[in-house]
């Protein structure tokens, strides 16, 4: 009776484990991580060492942090293993939509439909996922092999075909979105590829030095020679442009109907970001002595260097104040000594007539207005007081 009562507990217990996925998934996927993460937590064996559903949990992590391009070469390990596995077939292609690159979006469709294929449920969530995609690109399930019904006929599309350097460039950058054999490490056309995204910015310094590299394996490649002629050519070295441009021509004489357009295209690229990286300076402000004074108080400092690497490199030494009365005297402090003084409203001059300050005997001193401070500089042999009054 015991062991009835043992069984039927455990079987509650499993019907309400799966319940409660059923509940919370909102589909097959969602149902599927969702089990796999309580495994891992909960140390079941279907996330086991070595097993499927821990590589899966492992890829899954890092689609989940926004690391895609290692969550898509994780996912991608297990579709080699298990091609029939439909939902690493649906997040590897996820993991290659989510990094926006035009060849591994192509790539992507490849195994969302083949995970489709494998789990028709996915449709749905496909749909929901990529909506614009879906809508343009229907996915459907492939048709069974003994369908006896007539395949439906559509009119086939009639879509241009790159041909020559144009087709040696996609093949290039679907290599290198796919991991293809063409852009594999020391492979001529892992240099290449790189000039190729250096070109395409303007950048043909850059990229004239990754095409040298791809030549510097394979020198006979028309296409990497023909894209360092017009990088060469394109920062105004056309002599050092045209031993690559015959190479080029040599292996596809093609070429040579496009390489005037796509030099003064080059040109002009180039121009353009050189001239974005000049630093462009904006003149100091030209300071304009003179105007109407200001009466008041001006308090004075001295900026004096603190020396060599030293932070801060300044540091400002109060000197004290003095007030100009509009009368033509001045005062040194509250109960210093007075004076008097004359000043130039052309010129911004202040002349020290008597009193502290003509003691003091400064080489000039400069009245200018300011925005919101009033200013008087005070020049002596070796330094300099700002003396500031708040308007």
């Amino acid at each position: 009776m015991r062991k009835i009562l043992k069984f039927i507990l455990v079987c509650s217990l499993a019907l309400g484990t799966a319940q409660l996925y059923a509940q919370e998934a909102s589909d097959a996927l969602d149902a599927y991580i969702k089990k796999l993460k309580h495994s891992s937590a909960t140390g079941g064996s279907e996330t086991a060492f070595l097993s499927v559903g821990s590589d899966f949990m492992y890829a899954q992590e890092y689609l989940e942090a926004g690391n895609y391009a290692s969550a898509a070469y994780s996912f991608a390990s297990i579709v080699r293993a298990h091609p029939d596995h439909a939902f690493a077939n649906y997040q590897y292609a996820v993991s290659l939509l989510k990094q926006k690159d035009p060849e591994k979006t192509k790539l992507a469709q490849q195994f969302f439909q083949k995970a489709i294929e494998l789990d028709p449920s996915l449709k749905a969530r496909h749909e929901k996922d990529v909506p614009a995609q879906a809508a343009s690109e229907p996915v459907k399930p492939a048709t069974p092999a003994n369908n006896d019904q007539p395949a439906e006929t559509t009119p086939a599309k009639t879509e241009a075909v790159a041909t020559g350097l144009d087709a040696y460039i996609a093949q290039l950058k679907h290599s290198d979105a796919t991991g293809g054999k063409e852009t594999q490490m020391f492979a001529p056309g892992q240099e290449a590829v790189q000039g190729i995204f250096y070109y395409e910015k303007g950048e043909f310094s850059s990229a004239e030095t990754r095409f040298s590299l791809s030549l510097s394996v394979d020198p006979e490649n028309p296409y990497v020679n023909y894209l360092k002629a017009v990088s060469l050519a394109a920062q105004g070295n056309d002599a050092a442009a045209k031993p690559f441009y015959q190479a080029a021509i040599a292996g596809d004489k093609t070429l040579a109907a496009r390489y005037a357009g796509d030099v003064a295209s080059g040109k002009a690229k180039w121009s353009k970001l050189q001239a974005s990286k000049e630093v462009k300076t904006t003149p100091a402000r030209k300071v304009t002595y003179g105007g109407a004074l200001v009466y008041g108080n001006y308090t004075c400092d001295q900026s004096v260097w603190n020396g060599p690497n030293v932070s801060p490199a300044y540091r400002y030494d109060y000197k004290g104040y003095f007030a100009l009365k509009k009368d033509g005297t001045y005062r040194w402090l509250d109960d210093g000594g007075t004076g008097r003084y004359s000043y130039n409203a052309k010129t911004g001059v202040i002349t020290w007539l008597s009193g502290p300050m003509k003691g003091k005997a400064p080489k000039v001193s400069k009245y200018q207005k300011g925005t919101t401070v009033a200013q008087v500089t005070v020049e002596f042999d070796g330094y300099t007081w700002q003396c500031g009054c708040n308007k």
